[in-house]
């Protein structure tokens, strides 16, 4: 955790939280490990707050009042496209999850927030630059425009399900993608476990055995 502290210290971190106990708990705890943290309750307060300061992170409820929290952070890509993009969300919508697919934010966290794992996941993030490019590991690279995986210059097709799979372990890397997360997204409706497995299998097949780790009974987590 000191290493983590030491890569946050010098970043400042907006935070757009409609609930106002929410907002000034997550505003007290970051407050530690940030050099700054401002706190709004809608997306225009934000976006004021925005404009007027250096913020290097940007942490937004999906709900809000008048303005939603990934048309704001849409806004926020236009800006500036560098600015680390966090979406929050208490359900497990497919719609807000295929949203968020789309407004290409760098990763979305499912509320109550642990704190540990987004300092974690803000940190391994940092710095990075903007790309379309994702290091898969074992040299295969995704690019999330073509929409398939290169090594060493070859090709690799995907099928849709496969897309949908590796895109949405790339939202929450180095976290745990639950069974119902996945269900949401890559098929829109529910699914069987086996149909889930199949997938896997072919990604493996293609891959490399260890791309994805199985968390037993909850999910799958890209490691990168």
């Amino acid at each position: 955790m000191e290493e983590i502290h030491k890569k946050l210290q010098s970043h400042t971190i907006l935070i757009v939280e409609d609930d106002s106990s929410t907002l000034k708990w997550l505003v007290r705890v970051l407050s530690i490990y940030f050099k700054k943290v401002y706190g709004a309750s809608d997306a225009m307060e934000a976006l004021d707050i925005f404009n007027t300061n250096q913020i290097s992170i940007v942490l937004s409820d999906i709900q809000m009042p008048n303005v939603d929290g990934l048309n704001f952070l849409q806004k926020i890509m236009s800006l500036n496209p560098s600015t680390l993009r966090i979406i929050m969300t208490a359900f497990n919508n497919p719609t807000y999850i295929n949203r968020a697919i789309q407004s290409e934010v760098n990763f979305y966290l499912k509320k109550p927030i642990d704190i540990d794992d987004l300092l974690l996941t803000i940190a391994l993030n940092l710095n990075k630059k903007p790309n379309n490019i994702y290091n898969l590991g074992e040299d295969f690279f995704y690019d999330i425009k073509q929409k398939v995986v290169t090594k060493d210059k070859k090709t690799i097709t995907l099928t849709k399900k496969e897309i949908l799979f590796i895109e949405l372990l790339l939202k929450k890397i180095n976290s745990v993608i639950t069974i119902q997360e996945i269900e949401n997204y890559v098929w829109n409706e529910p699914t069987s476990v086996d149909a889930i497995r199949m997938v896997l299998v072919g990604l493996r097949k293609k891959l490399y055995p260890k791309f994805v780790e199985n968390i037993k009974g909850i999910g799958y987590k890209l490691i990168i």
